[in-house]
């Protein structure tokens, strides 16, 4: 009698487990292997909310040529703006991309290239306020009054070719 009820309590166990199956299991369940095969498709049909920067450069072709030859071409566009999919859809502008001013780009712009510790030795850092005392500006100026945060150093060669002189040296990250 004990083994009946062990058979049957397996055997129930086994029901629960393939009707459970049948209710919870997507039918797609297994289709490309261990994962629902529906989600390829539901993502192909998601609107497209990153892009590179590519997807800036037909609208904003002037801005993204100055970037590439500055030192920020390798970053992407949505580090220091919103993502493209808030931007442009389908081609078209949606809304307004955001822009950083005053204090929250200095708060940007230091995410980098504040002096801290373990940063390699040439990437360009700054002691921030005493970088802008260096250069004799006010401790209210902004990143953007001396620098084009698409190309940082495009005002500071500028200057120097003028010969102005501005001591913009960084010190490496040590």
């Amino acid at each position: 009698m004990f083994y009946f009820r062990l058979v049957l309590l397996l055997v129930g166990i086994v029901i629960l487990i393939v009707v459970g199956r049948m209710i919870f299991l997507p039918d797609s369940w297994g289709q490309y292997g261990y994962y629902r095969g529906a989600y390829i498709h539901e993502e192909a049909a998601k609107n497209l909310v990153y892009g590179t920067n590519d997807s800036c450069k037909e609208c904003h072709k002037e801005i993204y040529d100055l970037k590439l030859q500055g030192h920020h071409q390798r970053l992407s566009c949505e580090i220091c703006h919103a993502p493209v999919g808030e931007h442009a859809q389908n081609g078209e502008k949606i809304a307004d991309m955001p822009r950083k001013l005053g204090e929250p780009q200095v708060d940007l712009c230091l995410k980098c290239h504040i002096k801290v510790e373990g940063k390699p030795e040439k990437f360009p850092v700054i002691e921030y306020p005493k970088h802008l005392s260096d250069q004799n500006v006010k401790v209210t100026h902004t990143c953007d009054q001396c620098h084009t945060v698409h190309a940082p150093l495009e005002n500071i060669e500028r200057g120097r070719t003028k010969g102005v002189t501005l001591k913009m040296e960084v010190s490496g990250g040590n």
